[in-house]
């Protein structure tokens, strides 16, 4: 069992948590509350709900990786591609838009995952 890959994988899983309860009530529900036209609502639900899933395959695919090496190379690199993209996406848009980081922290959480899965790619006999 890759440990590094497990914790990858458990806290890709919390992050569709956090993102759902927490982030829903926070930044979609006043998305759909809004007067935003309805197709960029639509869109935009898409794209939230896009997102979860992306969330929840990733720590679906890690946790079945940290116990199936033949898993490892293409799960660790998948995740680390879009993880990494959500990453440089948070920190662009916080400081070019807000001038700050910590509006918009969802960048630390993954680098955490990407960390973990990285490390766990490390130690993978492949």
């Amino acid at each position: 069992m890759n440990k590094w890959l497990l914790s990858a994988g458990v806290f890709s899983l919390l992050l569709v948590f956090v993102h759902v309860f927490l982030g829903g009530p926070e930044i979609h529900d006043p998305v759909l509350s809004s007067d935003l036209d309805p197709v960029v609502i639509a869109v935009l639900s898409v794209v939230w709900h896009g997102i979860t899933i992306v969330m929840l395959v990733n720590g679906v695919l890690l946790l079945a990786a940290a116990s199936q090496e033949r898993l490892v190379a293409g799960v660790v690199w998948t995740t680390i591609g879009q993880y990494g993209g959500f990453t440089l996406l948070f920190i662009y848009y916080g400081l070019v838009q807000l001038e700050n980081l910590m509006d918009m922290p969802q960048w630390i959480s993954f680098v955490i995952v990407t960390g973990c899965a990285a490390m766990g790619l490390r130690r993978a006999k492949i």
